[in-house]
Order: C-alpha cells, then structure tokens, then sequence
C-alpha cells in the first residue's frame, strides 16, 4: 500500500477505534468494515503508533485506542473543531524553514480561504523587521492562515489588531495573567513576550489579493529552555499559568476566538477588535518613542484608529501611523 493510501486509511482508523477508548477492536472486523485487508490494518495500526498515537493490543490481537499526542497532526487539530471556515483545509509539518513562507506559495497558487500551514518546528521562522522568531521542536504554536478579505489594502493593518485580540483572549482563558498586547503585533505576559504576528499581503492598489496571518507562541517553554540573551525578555503560557498547556486544545480554541474575530472584521471593521484591543493595551495613554527607519517620533498614545493605526498626541499635534517600533520611556 503507498503511503498517502496508508495515511488515508489510518486517519479512518483512526476516527473509528477513538470514538470508544480503551475498547478492543478485532483487525479481521476492521478490515471488513473498512473495505481492506487484515495486513492493512496492522500496518495502519504502526503508522498511528509512529505518529504518536498510544494503541495497545492484547493477546488475541485486537486493539484499543489508548491516548493521542500533543502534536500537531491534522487529524488531531480537526478532531473536535467546529470552524466553518478557518483551518478547514490543513498543511502539517514537521520542521520547515517557515510557515509564511510556505502559505505565500499555497495563497500564490489560489489555496483555499482559511488553509492553516503549521510545522512543529521552523528553521527560520518570520519576525517583525526582518527578525529570526525563536522556534524550538514541539513546545510552540508556530502556523500561518491564509485569508482573502474584500477589503482596501489600507485596512488590512486591521487584521494584525483583531488576530492580537484573538491571541489575548485565547491565553486569557487559561488563567487570571496579566496579558497585555503592544502594538502592533506583541502580546505580552506580564511584560515579557510571549507571541508574535506576522501578517504579509499581495495586494493592488483598490483590493488584497490575499494576506497571510502568521502566529508564533510560546506554549511549553520552561525558563531554562530559552536563550540566554531572551530569557530577560520572553515569557510563556506555561510559564504564566503555571502549569503544562495541552497545545492542540490552545491552537483549537485559537482557531474559534480568531475566526469568531475575522468575521465581525469583515462584516464591522475593527469597531468590536478595537474595544477589546484598548482593553488588553500595554501602551494606552502613555508616552512612547516610535522608531521609523531613521526617524524618532514621541509623543501619548491615545487610541488605536479604525485602520489599526497607532494614534499619538505629539508636539506636531496628532498623527496616526501604520507601522514602526514603539519602546516605553
């Protein structure tokens, strides 16, 4: 049997013996039932313990769905989910050079809306301002979705804003932290990062073709296992609650909370991301320095626009900007 044909049957194993844990299914019955022969089931079976899958056999052969891994494995990020739109079509890996990367190419050649790209590990993983972002093997949540909003390019910044409302509320529902998000694209715990947004777009001058959303976290991250040179700067969820994150079940509840925002995006403009935004902000009402290239604007932060612009009280007066690099005095 060729791998994908062997894949396509584990996955229906899969979904077959899971649905009663811990009960013994006879391999001559399975393969009846599944149209395939008593081998394929058995190589099925050694393909879903190489995937991570706890399955356990006893004396007279049959087997029993024990456990499933914290990995993220299409079959594992689907089970459960209830999104109609976002990862409904799904791109796993296991290391690659970066999540963007691949979802530009998928979204060049017409990839459906929603198409989530994740890899359990990133060699050179996507930052802001040409920066490399930190992607460590199976502790972190490194994906990107591809999205094809009708929309102005002059509001795509937007969706920056309500993938950070998104991410808060995500983390936030694991335990009472004090979660802020620095604008544009830092969400912080508190005042250490703990993820990152990335959002790239192919656009013309009156419509976004599409733009790419990608999402780094640090999830499973103990304070040992960064860095020397991050470990005053970066944080984790893990760290924050307290306590191990199940990742698939934080990416599942992630994909909710981001579609949940993208189609009040769509159909309302950041009038609900930016309430929540402001709630969550590190940077409201304080005075900052904006680093564009070579210029150095400071000025109060008083509100994040309708287009996800930062709003600041300077001594020119008020302006709004797209995009820089904002520090606190």
């Amino acid at each position: 049997m060729n791998p994908p044909v062997l894949e396509s049957l584990a996955d229906k194993l899969l979904e077959k013996i899971r649905q009663r844990p811990e009960q013994y299914f006879d391999p001559v019955k399975l393969s009846e039932n599944l149209k395939t022969t008593e081998k394929n089931i058995i190589a099925a079976i050694s393909l879903l313990r190489s995937w991570g899958y706890s399955i356990k056999a006893d004396k007279e052969g049959r087997y029993a769905f024990v456990a499933a891994p914290d990995s993220f494995l299409s079959a594992e990020i689907l089970h459960g989910l209830d999104t109609r739109l976002i990862a409904r079509k799904i791109y796993s890996f296991q290391t690659i050079q970066s999540t963007n990367a691949i979802a530009c190419q998928l979204a060049s050649a017409k990839a459906s809306e929603g198409t989530l790209v994740i890899a359990e590990h990133q060699t050179r993983g996507r930052g802001r301002l040409g920066r490399q972002w930190y992607s460590p093997k199976n502790v972190g949540l490194y994906c990107s979705i591809i999205l094809n909003p009708k929309i102005h390019p002059t509001l795509a910044p937007g969706i920056s804003i309500m993938t950070a409302v998104a991410l808060a509320d995500t983390i936030a529902s694991y335990d009472d932290m004090e979660i802020k998000i620095k604008w544009p694209n830092d969400i912080l715990i508190s005042r250490l990062k703990v993820a990152g947004i990335l959002t790239e777009l192919s656009a013309e001058i009156d419509r976004v073709e599409y733009v790419i959303v990608g999402v780094g976290v640090n999830i499973n991250q103990k304070r040992a296992d960064f860095p020397a040179e991050l470990r005053e700067f970066a944080t984790s969820v893990r760290i924050g609650a307290k306590e191990k994150i199940r990742r698939v079940e934080f990416l599942q509840i992630f994909l909710k909370n981001f579609e949940k925002e993208y189609i009040l995006f769509k159909k309302l403009g950041l009038r609900e991301a930016r309430k929540k935004f402001l709630k969550y902000s590190f940077l409201h009402n304080q005075e900052v320095k904006l680093k564009m290239g070579r210029k150095l604007i400071i000025g109060a932060v008083l509100d994040i626009d309708e287009f996800g612009r930062l709003v600041l009280d300077t001594r020119d007066g008020i302006m709004s900007f797209n995009s820089g690099e904002v520090t606190t005095h």
